[in-house]
């Protein structure tokens, strides 16, 4: 029931950030306009006063000059609306200068510095929070839990404040849109980095214990604290100042640098102190942290050019990439396999749209025949769509041959020595094929098979890799992996069962697989993660699952091999002692 209650939360909130983020962007009237506009002033985001007047605008013939300020003190709406206006739009505004108060109108004309790139720049914006936003709501949806949400009011602060000042100010009452500054002001403004550090300390599984206990009531000390020196800060600006006051370096960069650094010391921490199996979750979180803070840091840097920004800007979209990697690790993918698959569907998606957007161009530039096009692109899309699983799978080996090539060697190699397993007539060229041969192909951590003995009872350590330090003795047949590899007859993530395993011993093994000859479980294998710390991913995990059905039939063929080699000898000895 929590957990119901908690999603239905998460959406009515997501729906709330979309509207207030995506329609700037979405609704048509202001995308078609949005910053095409000027009135021939500048204001500065949070201030009333005049800094500029370009000679000749409009606000330079209504008579407005530097230095000027509003006379709706701290109105946010007024200053948006100035700096964002439409073309043809007209303002009527109250200044002061010396203490006298003017009234001016002016009209918005085509801004000439607001091109094609800066429309494209503006929409490109929104990708890296958006990634953000999906990554969150997807954390939150699975595992409600403070972990999630920390993280997910973390990742709504990437969305960027100004498009929605912009865009509000010219649909909401003023009622309504002082309600949505405390909002972007107090919650995902610059306090939003705060969140960030219960999640790093309740990464990876939600629970606080040992010494992060102990620091956690601090954290949430700093967060309350924190947030009311930003409530203090917006009350300032907005009932009682004319402008932010002096002291805004502490809410807008010292406070969200300290947390980033507070942040990297927990991390720090947690990294010294993960187990083998756990670290390289946190080396994903800590790639992604120091893309997220590199990014937030690079705007306070001076004299950094405008697309080195952008550039590092973009690169922040690693950290919720990393995240959902480093948390749903057992159910995600390795990242050689994320980058193939990638590759695959981008390229598929950009030739299929392309081909149809050179066939659109061609009939209605050079053949200009409605009908014809509208007939032959529906045909050939038609035909695209029968015939996309098969280019689906040119594409795919041909992104594997150039760009995976490795990889694919050592998958053809795999499937080469599970097709001849079935031909062993010794168990020793069964043991390598189940243990050293998977081990050397993917450049595994370890590998160990255990080989069933005294009638089922126990299944004992027959081999391990070379590449191999450890490895459990062996598993007695009530043991909860020996019981569930018996009932499934399927394979077995370790993870799942740990505190069932020795602790030493199985440490650096992730799964088990069983190999099964008509329902008896003849022997099973452990392999570990890849040696550089990568985890398995599906498709190597069905090549192991093929190994093992190729061992089972291996298994049997051994069998049928040693009673025909006892019948023979039976029927020797018959024969010896008849003559």
């Amino acid at each position: 029931m929590r957990q119901a209650l908690a999603r239905g939360f998460l959406i009515l909130v997501t729906l709330f950030v979309v509207a207030m983020y995506y329609l700037p962007i979405g609704h048509v009237d202001f995308a078609e306009n949005w910053g095409e506009g000027t009135f021939g002033l500048t204001i500065p985001a949070r201030t009333i006063t005049v800094v500029s007047v370009d000679k000749g605008s409009s606000a330079d013939r209504a008579g407005i000059r530097a230095g000027d300020r509003l006379a709706e003190r701290g109105n946010y709406e007024i200053s948006s609306r100035l700096r964002s206006a439409y073309p043809g739009e007209r303002e009527t505004v109250s200044f002061k200068r010396n203490n006298l108060t003017y009234v001016a109108t002016v009209t918005a004309v085509r801004n000439p510095n607001f091109g094609f790139w800066q429309r494209i720049g503006g929409v490109l914006a929104y990708v890296p929070p958006t990634v953000f936003l999906i990554v969150a709501f997807l954390l939150v949806f699975l595992r409600p839990s403070i972990m999630s949400w920390a993280f997910y009011v973390f990742a709504v602060g990437y969305f960027g404040t100004s498009p929605v000042y912009m865009y509000w100010s010219h649909v909401l009452p003023h009622a309504a849109y002082v309600v949505l500054t405390f909002v972007l002001s107090t919650v995902f403004g610059p306090w939003s980095v705060l969140p960030l550090l219960p999640f790093i300390l309740r990464f990876p599984n939600g629970d606080v214990n040992g010494w992060r206990r102990r620091v956690d009531p601090f954290i949430w000390l700093f967060l309350a604290l924190s947030y009311g020196l930003y409530v203090v800060e917006w009350q300032f600006y907005y009932r009682t100042s004319e402008s932010l006051p002096t002291w805004d370096v502490i809410p807008s960069t010292v406070i969200p640098v300290v947390a980033f650094v507070a942040a990297g010391l927990i991390l720090a921490k947690n990294v010294s102190l993960a187990t083998p199996s756990d670290r390289q979750r946190w080396g994903f979180l800590a790639i992604g942290t120091f893309a997220s803070f590199l990014a937030y840091a690079i705007y306070f840097v001076p004299g950094v050019p405008f697309a080195v920004g952008q550039v590092i800007g973009f690169a922040v979209v690693l950290m919720p990439i990393c995240i959902a990697y480093a948390v749903f690790r057992l159910r995600v993918l390795d990242v050689n396999f994320v980058l193939n698959r990638a590759l695959v569907y981008g390229i598929l998606s950009l030739g299929v749209v392309a081909f149809v957007s050179v066939l659109d161009w061609f009939f209605s530039r050079v053949v200009a025949l409605g009908r014809l096009a509208l007939g032959v692109e529906l045909l050939v899309t038609i035909g695209i769509g029968f015939l996309l699983d098969r280019i689906n799978r040119v594409v795919e080996r041909i992104v594997e041959s150039v760009f995976f090539r490795r990889r694919r060697l050592a998958e053809k190699h795999l499937r080469r020595a599970a097709s001849a397993l079935p031909y062993a007539t010794d168990e020793t060229a069964i043991v390598d094929g189940l243990v050293q041969i998977p081990v050397d192909a993917l450049e595994l951590a370890a590998s160990a098979l255990y080989r069933r003995s005294g009638g089922g009872s126990r299944y004992e350590g027959v081999a391990t890799a070379r590449q191999t330090p450890v490895a459990p003795p062996g598993f007695d047949g009530n043991d909860l992996l020996v019981r569930m590899l018996l009932a499934d007859e399927s394979i077995v993530w370790l993870d799942e069962i740990r505190s069932y395993l020795d602790a030493e011993n199985a440490a650096i093994y992730t799964l088990a697989i069983p190999v099964t000859v008509r329902h008896e479980l003849v022997s099973f294998t452990l392999y570990g993660a890849h040696a550089n710390g990568a985890e398995l991913d599906p498709d190597e995990v069905e090549l192991l699952k093929e190994l093992a059905r190729e061992a089972a039939r291996a298994y049997d063929h051994v069998e049928a091999r040693r009673a025909q080699l006892r019948y023979s000898q039976i029927l020797t000895n018959e024969t010896a002692q008849t003559t």
